[in-house]
């Protein structure tokens, strides 16, 4: 299963960000992200915890960005929500009467940590502003 946890998140803070400080409830979230309130209730947890949301009880409560879109960056977002690395890496012994086994794990951490470096660098550059600014109107 493709896990969309990072591109709900996106979904959610940007269409915070495009709300100007505006509260919103899980279930106005989930209705334009087409998802049921309690995938986004969980999400949201984790953003708050994250210091990227806060985060209001009762009748008038919701969430709000916690910090402004040119303040976010998508790397925020997927750390915040990221429980992994993007890839995984051999997690088995390794046949010790094969030399292309013995080497994997060393040659697929090399390749992994590069492209995790490559990824975030470019999470880092990309803003939530960035993508509110691109928002057809």
């Amino acid at each position: 299963m493709v896990d969309q946890r990072f591109s709900v998140s996106v979904h959610i803070m940007t269409a915070l960000a495009y709300h100007k400080g505006e509260l919103m409830t899980s279930e106005e979230l989930a209705s334009g992200i087409r998802t049921n309130p309690t995938v986004i209730r969980r999400l949201i947890s984790k953003l708050v915890e994250a210091g990227l949301l806060s985060s209001f009880k009762g009748k008038s409560g919701g969430v709000k960005l916690a910090k402004t879109p040119k303040e976010i960056s998508l790397k925020d977002v997927y750390i915040a929500i990221s429980e992994k690395r993007l890839i995984a890496t051999p997690d088995k012994d390794p046949n010790k009467n094969c030399v292309v086994s013995c080497s994997m794990k060393k040659l697929m951490c090399e390749v992994v940590d590069g492209m995790e470096t490559n990824s975030m660098q470019y999470l880092q550059s990309i803003r939530l502003s960035d993508l509110t600014s691109r928002i057809s109107k």
